[in-house]
């Protein structure tokens, strides 16, 4: 995406139709001149073609640069399908099934390994390939239900799983049983192997096997966060996992999900056959592609092409391209992933030590207008660490205000010029709704106080690295979710030492640490009421959004959205069927 940093570079965009007149608009907000001289940019260039406010933002349907290539191998007949003769995309469905249905990614995922790493992208792919140990279900408020196991609480320190079925089948026809999960959750355990859900899975002292159906867990201390740990857990089948080793089974997975993989083309795709077999229900799409291209406008020239089926994450700016078009409709649902800006304490001299700095920058940044100007209220904005979507948020806690002289205030108490201030903010590009504006008006919103912020776009898996890795600015910019309890969010980003965590202060993680093991709903609750007050006045956070998923669905695919972002094409199926 071009950036515009003055206002010549505004001027010569609006004269090359780069910017339509409503973009320039925002774009000279952002840059902090406001409308007024946007409107007087506008008069300047009066000769523009009069349709400049309906241009397509940001995209050239002309320019071979901005659309995906429509020669690429995908639509080659798949022979190890013999249901599926012609894999060619089609409006109308084959034997009752949708022919293929292609979702259009900004990232690849970083491995095929389940219940390794922490990352939407990455888990969302695996998920077809894998079943979930429990899943989240929509129809009760998004509570842990059954899936591949049901969940009974034997006492506080006893969990015991049945499967639901005693001849579910891997895609190699090995018959899963309690010994998979037993050996996925102990490669968990095992600190050599860096998973991600280590920390999430650790006080699980032992798995019993009861029998081949039934197996218990036992935890060093109480942990009523486990049922939502263990919808990660995705068992493996044991047999391939042994003829391939660990790394083999990050590129070449066997599972027991409604896909089968076919092949994965690192930066290019990864493509899935249906399971013909799905030991849950009948699989209704034949073919599963999951293509990358990190630039959203090239993502949703390919939608509008017809070469993919769901993009998630359209900007607001598009959505009346998206509606004009009569094979494409726009799904949306308020998600539960709250995005932040985290002020990076938990690194020596850190200019987020003193939380007087903290507080200022959320004096300093006005949340409301980036919602209103940048997302047109797509965006619910937040007073703490959790979004109204979380079940344990505390309703009483309100928002900072939006006060530039209590921020001077605040910086001057601590001994600290603003003007000489110089920090650094590391923030995705693509990955969130209107990330990349969004960052850049935070930083713009700090400049009008003196603080100047140099913002370093990354590449989704190096945004992530610089993260887990402490290597990132002073601040950066994330998305966490799906945030549907407390302890999910809060002891993973507010503990120090946790693998996202960029804050931590030695009493709040203390408090912390004593809520996850409170068993009692209520006293739970009002611990947690206390902790989201603390984290408020801590300012650990700039507290930003809630974000509002947009998709963009292809008629033709009967598929619509979920708060927690499942985004699974499992049982998807073919519209008006």
């Amino acid at each position: 995406m071009a950036r515009f940093t003055s206002l010549e570079d505004l001027r010569a965009a609006l004269a090359t139709g780069q910017l339509s007149r409503r973009e320039l608009i925002k774009r000279a907000t952002i840059l902090g001149v406001g409308a007024t001289v946007g409107g007087s940019l506008l008069a300047a260039c009066e000769d523009d073609d009069e349709d400049d406010d309906t241009e397509d933002v940001g995209v050239d349907p002309d320019d071979d640069d901005d659309v995906v290539d429509d020669t690429d191998d995908d639509d080659e007949v798949d022979d190890e399908d013999p249901d599926d003769a012609d894999d060619d995309v089609d409006d109308e469905p084959v034997d009752g099934r949708v022919p293929k249905i292609t979702v259009g990614l900004g990232a690849d995922a970083l491995t095929l390994m389940p219940t390794s790493i922490v990352d939407w992208t990455t888990g969302i792919q695996i998920s077809h390939i894998h079943d979930r140990t429990v899943s989240h279900d929509p129809d009760d408020n998004f509570a842990v239900g059954p899936w591949l196991c049901t969940l009974e609480v034997i006492d506080d320190l006893t969990w015991e799983l049945e499967l639901v079925d005693d001849n579910i089948q891997f895609h190699n026809g090995e018959v899963l049983t309690s010994e998979h999960f037993k050996a996925l959750i102990d490669w968990n355990l095992d600190e050599e192997n860096e998973s991600h859900h280590h920390e999430r899975l650790n006080t699980i002292e032992e798995v019993e096997i009861i029998d081949d159906q039934t197996f218990r867990l036992h935890t060093t201390a109480p942990t009523p966060i486990l049922p939502q740990r263990l919808v990660a857990v995705e068992p493996i089948s044991l047999e391939h996992w042994e003829e391939v080793g660990d790394d083999g089974i990050t590129s070449d997975p066997v599972g027991t999900g409604p896909f089968i993989f076919n092949e994965w083309v690192r930066d290019e795709h990864l493509l899935l056959d249906r399971n013909p077999d799905y030991w849950k229900h009948d699989v209704q799409v034949d073919q599963v592609e999951f293509r990358y291209i990190p630039e959203f406008s090239s993502r949703l020239a390919a939608m509008l092409a017809g070469e993919i089926e769901i993009v998630k994450d359209v900007p607001v700016d598009d959505v009346p391209r998206v509606e004009d078009n009569d094979d494409v409709r726009i799904e949306s649902v308020a998600s539960s992933r709250v995005n932040y800006v985290a002020l990076v304490n938990n690194r020596e001299g850190s200019v987020f030590e003193d939380v007087r700095v903290r507080q200022a920058i959320n004096y300093a940044v006005d949340v409301d207008a980036i919602i209103d100007g940048i997302f047109q209220g797509e965006a619910t904005k937040m007073a703490g660490a959790l979004s109204e979507a979380n079940a344990n948020v505390n309703l009483d806690i309100e928002p900072y205000p939006y006060d530039p002289d209590r921020a001077l205030e605040l910086l001057e108490e601590a001994g600290i010029d603003p003007n000489e201030l110089e920090i650094t903010m590391d923030a995705p590009q693509g990955r969130y709704p209107m990330d990349t504006d969004a960052a850049q008006a935070i930083a713009a919103e700090l400049g009008r106080i003196g603080i100047t912020v140099n913002v370093q776009f990354n590449e989704w898996g190096t945004h992530l690295d610089k993260i887990v890795n402490r290597e990132t600015g002073d601040m950066f910019y994330l998305g966490w979710g799906p945030a549907l309890e407390a302890q999910g969010t809060i002891q993973e980003l507010f503990v120090e030492d946790r693998t996202y965590s960029g804050f931590g202060e030695p009493e709040l993680t203390e408090r912390i640490n004593e809520a996850i093991q409170i068993v009692d709903p209520d006293a739970a609750q009002a611990e947690w009421d206390e902790i989201q007050e603390i984290i408020h006045e801590q300012a650990g956070w700039l507290f930003l959004w809630q974000q509002h998923d947009i998709y963009a669905v292809a008629n033709h695919v009967e598929w619509s959205p979920r708060a927690d972002e499942f985004m699974w094409m499992g049982d998807a199926r073919p519209r008006n069927s």
